[in-house]
């Protein structure tokens, strides 16, 4: 029965988006879903040889699978082993013949479309976004002003002014195992949170935003300083690379959602991969702050 729950539950953490499980821990009695304190494995019973015995009979084995022995009181026999596992390519079958996931704090039996997606993994490209929200501030320079019509010597200092920008960076990852050549991405937001966006504000109607792949290269400047552009090209996105998107400049109704528990939804196309969408809370955006700068 042990053996079966490990495969079980290292088989649904390669399924899914990988993790790391750690044997040797209680459960908060409390809480079940949090660890209670340290219950350490005698290495003697259980050692890592027969924990790596166990997961390498998953099939497909599981690649890139790592146990770490963790010593406790400096004893010899004494330890915790935490399994790092990675997010895997293919479905994994565990050891009676069903395929697991993790759905909140269990490992649960996959549907026939979510084995047929996660197979699908070696045979598309796999595009997922990731974003983070620049706070620029801006300190501009002190200006004199001259009231030549009031007297030739009526002079206005104006102090330093700071002005404070936020923009959404948006980068599309290939986290695949087939290159992508041509990417879309819906991105969906709520209306008026874009600064050029001049629908009214309503953090509970969502708006859709496109990025791509393609780009424009610089092929001159005007004498009047107007840079020119070439045709719009795609850049294929390989295996394990991402790359950057034009930036969202965000209005200041922006940071409120946030705290409203706001979110950002996504589909990602490409090429003739079947769609891929996701979400992320506003709160759980990386914060990115820009050192002043002076114009």
């Amino acid at each position: 029965k042990k053996k079966n729950e490990i495969r079980k539950d290292v088989s649904a953490m390669a399924n899914s988006d990988g993790g790391i499980i750690i044997y040797g821990l209680t459960e908060d009695t409390n809480n079940k879903h949090l660890p209670g304190s340290l219950d350490p494995i005698d290495r003697n019973t259980i050692s890592k040889e027969w924990l790596e015995q166990v997961i390498s009979n998953i099939r497909p084995k599981i690649e890139g699978v790592i146990i770490y022995p963790v010593t406790i009181n400096n004893s010899k026999t004494d330890v915790v082993y935490v399994v790092e596992i990675p997010r895997s390519h293919t479905a994994h079958q565990a050891s009676d013949k069903r395929y697991y996931k993790r759905f909140n704090f269990q490992s649960v039996p996959m549907e026939d479309y979510e084995i047929r997606d996660v197979m699908g993994r070696l045979q598309h490209a796999r595009i997922e976004l990731e974003f983070a929200i620049l706070i620029r501030t801006v300190t501009t320079s002190p200006t004199t002003r001259v009231f030549p019509y009031i007297s030739s010597h009526s002079l206005e200092r104006q102090e330093p002014k700071k002005e404070t920008t936020y923009e959404l960076k948006v980068k599309m990852a290939n986290t695949g195992k087939v290159y992508a050549q041509y990417v879309v991405a819906h991105i969906e937001m709520p209306c008026g949170s874009i600064y050029a966006d001049r629908r009214k504000f309503n953090p509970d109607r969502y708006c859709t935003y496109k990025r791509d792949n393609t780009v424009r290269d610089v092929t001159g400047i005007t004498n009047s300083g107007i840079l020119l552009y070439g045709p719009a090209r795609h850049v294929p996105l390989l295996p394990g690379l991402d790359i950057e998107g034009d930036e969202f400049r965000l209005s200041g109704n922006f940071m409120l959602i946030g705290q409203k528990e706001g979110k950002i939804k996504w589909t990602t196309y490409a090429d003739n991969a079947p769609p891929y969408s996701g979400e992320i809370a506003i709160s759980e955006i990386e914060i990115v702050y820009e050192e002043d700068e002076k114009n």
